[in-house]
């Protein structure tokens, strides 16, 4: 769950945080934080996709349809062809340019441009994509000759199908880090949501018609005084993240030198009889 256990210099062990996951949420804070500062349960089920922000939920933005489940991780329904025809029928044309769209790493989210091939790729792949880049390469060549033409000229960064489709329409894409979902506004929204529909006592029997009425009624009632508090909410977490993550990372340093530092002292005194 990104956590791991490091040795401290007394070989007890502390549980501290990846640093992976502390790099990826340092290189979010540090985007957002720029572009902040540049001024730029019912027998039935719905999935609902939609987006927002200071500004309340995004006009004309809401995708809701029916699951095709009633049990099970009913989420793995939205898929990248529902995600692509809303993210070019209801996201782009509604949406003011230029604006940050947040995104997570959901699957659907997160279809490659330009895939990288890998060691197990077959050689048509590896020759197919080498050849699409201008890499010149010989089907005469083996595979790991054509592997490492591709490590050499492979992209420094993954890129993404959805994300450059929003870009050229003159915004800019910020991935959220892993399992920092709470960095994301709209997860209050649709908390506010799911409270709303509960109240009305949602039973097994309710029709699929009356449970969409609840649902836009509920998406109705959350009110642009609302988007800002969890905006807000969301901005002092940030803030949170990034003192917090300083002050961690300089006192794992110290713990990493001072075991460093021990271990010299304990050396040191048995090199002359060695």
């Amino acid at each position: 769950m990104g956590y791991k256990w490091q040795k401290c210099h007394n070989k007890r062990r502390i549980l501290v945080e990846r640093p992976a996951v502390i790099y990826a949420r340092s290189v979010y804070l540090r985007e957002i934080r720029r572009i902040e500062l540049t001024d730029t349960s019912s027998s039935n089920r719905l999935i609902l996709v939609h987006a927002g922000s200071r500004a309340g939920f995004l006009n004309s933005g809401n995708l809701l349809f029916k699951a095709s489940t009633a049990t099970g991780d009913y989420h793995r329904q939205m898929n990248q062809t529902n995600f692509e025809k809303w993210t070019t029928e209801m996201l782009i044309p509604n949406l003011p340019p230029p604006s940050v769209v947040v995104m997570d790493n959901a699957t659907y989210h997160s279809v490659q441009e330009n895939k990288v091939p890998t060691k197990c790729s077959t050689k048509p792949v590896m020759l197919e994509w080498l050849l699409k880049n201008n890499v010149e390469a010989s089907i005469l060549m083996r595979k790991d000759e054509l592997f490492r033409l591709i490590e050499i000229h492979k992209p420094k960064e993954k890129t993404f199908k959805i994300d450059e489709y929003v870009k050229s329409h003159g915004h800019i894409v910020v991935r959220l880090p892993s399992y920092m979902c709470d960095l994301n506004p709209i997860e209050l929204a649709w908390a506010k949501i799911k409270r709303i529909v509960r109240g009305h006592h949602i039973n097994s029997d309710l029709s699929l018609i009356k449970l969409r009425e609840v649902t836009e009624l509920a998406i109705s009632q959350v009110t642009e005084e609302d988007w800002r508090g969890f905006d807000d909410h969301v901005i002092v977490l940030e803030e949170h993240y990034w003192q917090r993550d300083g002050l961690i990372e300089d006192a794992v340093d110290r713990f990493l030198s001072l075991r460093s530092a021990m271990t010299v002292m304990i050396v040191t005194p048995i090199l002359p009889y060695l």
